[in-house]
């Protein structure tokens, strides 16, 4: 009832006060009619496992794709949803890893400086930069299912091209193409998290994370095993495996429901529901709400259309278009939400990779890491790196080991996610994640006198936290949007994140390696206290709520035209 006299505001509403975004049906932003529903595919309805919670337009009942799901419930579907789209996760996660691998590589194969290594690290993010934004637009545009399958195919050439490369400039390019596809990856974390009932949506974005974290282990555990015998060419070559098993499953991958509806194809998001219906519960394969399936509706308060305006002024809305998602983000009632999440996004990137460089900068630079005595920067006193044979960094068993029970931090971070998650909601998660990322880093501030197993232990365990915060951000960040400007959120978040990622290898290696070890962990400890600070006062909290739905008090609070992008509680629940 509650639900019906809100949809009995808003067609009051309307056409007095809210006006309607410049784009045609098909871009995801237009506000789909509740008065004229789309006529229901031919053939009979299927059958209703509850219609109670459902309104009525006229005479029919009228259901959405959230109440779909949650009927549905969680099953076969979704566990393989689970692992096609881990795939691309645990690709992005070698491809990211191996950055730290690469950098002294090119050292040996070339005989960089440790600023050209930096650069290496941060060419990759300007791609990324770029990449995340274009990406995200094209998947709310054009779909899901396209655009996973694009940056998929991206990566894989451009990932085993670079392994060619005939000069360090040329490596540079080659890995700069990949990170512009890299960019487009959370495209996977979208798909997964739309086909997910509300109820246990957070741990199962949980679990797709553990898939980031076997990428991580598998990057560190092919290095330990190709370095010291091969070239890090073919470390890269192998690192796209899970890319080419990905690019044979990606056409089985059905597009997501929500952005069908978004667009207004119906049919399109039934038919994908009726799908996930069979696989999940063969024996009642029909277990469809009853009536006709409804998008919800979606408004743009800053833009109207100028029947009048000339060909230029045609000309120019529509090359500004793609940047109108970017716009509503920046809204009234949502812009303090998006810039805190900016800022959130680029500080926990700046710690993670950040950790991930310091860690075999420790190593790689370690008189402790190696048996003969040769020295290096963090505690040699210089920028010296032991080289093979074959151009790869020469190092002894315990560094590689240390370097692989680091990856190995990331495991008790997912299980921190997962265990906090819901229980405490997501903004204290983030908050106290980055609160605990504070201990160890300040610890390391006594590195000069650590024994090297201590310094790996503050390593992991900051890696841990960074990690707790990392997966929390990306299960929180989107359910705090509308479908039709997820994934361009998503990817504009990502590409904050990038310039976190561009710019820590000046902290992470060159300082470190120019003996000023100290003022960077310092400034790491510094930023995570902050973040943990800003996180602590985030203004929407999304744990056991659906996507996609208007927060009915918080529109009578904010007024008749501007309505929330966000997750609101379950029908049912109220």
């Amino acid at each position: 009832a509650r639900g019906c006299e809100s949809r009995l505001h808003l067609a009051k509403m309307r056409p007095s006060s809210a006006r309607y975004v410049d784009m045609e049906v098909g871009d995801g932003l237009v506000e789909q009619p509740r008065s004229s529903p789309p006529p229901p595919p031919p053939g009979p309805n299927p059958t209703p496992a509850t219609t109670s919670q459902h309104p009525t337009v006229g005479t029919e009942p009228t259901w959405t794709v959230d109440e779909a799901i949650d009927e549905i419930g969680f099953g076969p579907f979704q566990l393989v949803m689970l692992c096609v789209t881990g795939l691309a996760w645990m690709g992005d996660a070698m491809e990211m890893m191996l950055l730290s691998f690469l950098g002294p590589a090119a050292r040996c194969e070339w005989g960089i400086s440790p600023r050209q290594e930096g650069m290496l690290t941060s060419v990759v993010f300007v791609g990324m930069l770029f990449g995340a934004p274009t990406w995200g637009q094209i998947a709310d545009w054009k779909g899901r299912k396209l655009a996973f399958f694009c940056t998929t195919l991206w990566i894989f050439i451009a990932g085993l091209a670079s392994s060619f490369a005939g000069s360090f400039d040329e490596l540079c390019a080659w890995r700069a193409i990949v990170g512009f596809g890299l960019g487009g990856v959370p495209v996977a974390f979208s798909v997964f998290m739309e086909f997910l009932p509300s109820g246990n949506r957070g741990v199962w974005l949980t679990i797709i994370e553990t898939f980031w974290t076997l990428g991580s282990v598998a990057a560190a555990g092919l290095a330990w095993a190709v370095l010291p015998h091969h070239s890090w060419r073919l470390l890269l070559q192998l690192s796209t495996a899970p890319l080419a098993l990905l690019l044979l499953l990606i056409p089985f991958v059905s597009e997501s429901p929500y952005h069908s509806a978004a667009v207004g194809d119906y049919d399109a998001a039934k038919a994908t529901l009726t799908r996930m219906a069979k696989a999940n519960a063969p024996r009642n394969p029909t277990a469809l709400p009853k009536g006709t399936l409804v998008g919800r509706p979606v408004f743009q308060s800053s833009v109207t259309r100028d029947e009048g305006a000339g060909r230029f002024e045609r000309f120019v809305a529509m090359a500004s278009k793609p940047f109108r998602r970017i716009a509503t983000l920046l809204e009234k009632g949502q812009r303090k939400q998006t810039l805190m999440l900016w800022f959130i996004f680029f500080a926990v990137a700046f710690s993670y990779y950040g950790v991930v460089l310091l860690t075999t900068e420790v190593h790689v630079d370690s008189n402790a890491a190696r048996g003969d005595g040769r020295k290096g920067g963090t505690r040699g006193g210089d920028d010296a790196v032991a080289c093979t044979g074959h151009g790869s960094p020469d190092l002894d068993f315990g560094a590689y080991r240390d370097i692989f029970v680091s990856s190995t931090a990331e495991l008790p971070g997912l299980v921190l996610a997962a265990l906090s998650v819901d229980l405490i909601g997501r903004r204290n998660s983030l908050s106290s994640s980055m609160a605990l990322n504070v201990v160890p880093l300040l610890a390391l501030l006594g590195y000069a006198t650590f024994p090297i197993w201590l310094e790996t232990l503050a390593l992991f365990l900051s890696r841990a936290a960074s990690m707790w915060a990392f997966t929390v951000l990306y299960i929180y960040a989107p359910e705090t949007v509308n479908t039709s400007v997820r994934a361009t959120a998503m990817g504009m978040g990502n590409a904050v994140a990038r310039l976190g990622g561009m710019l820590c290898p000046l902290f992470a290696v060159e300082m470190v390696e120019s003996g000023r070890m100290t003022g960077a962990i310092a400034f790491f400890a510094a930023l995570a206290c902050v973040t943990s600070t800003v996180a602590f006062f985030l203004p929407i909290e999304t744990a056991g709520k659906r996507l996609d739905q208007v927060d009915e008090t918080a529109e009578e609070r904010r007024g008749d035209v501007e309505l929330t992008y966000g997750a609101t509680e379950p029908t049912s629940k109220k």
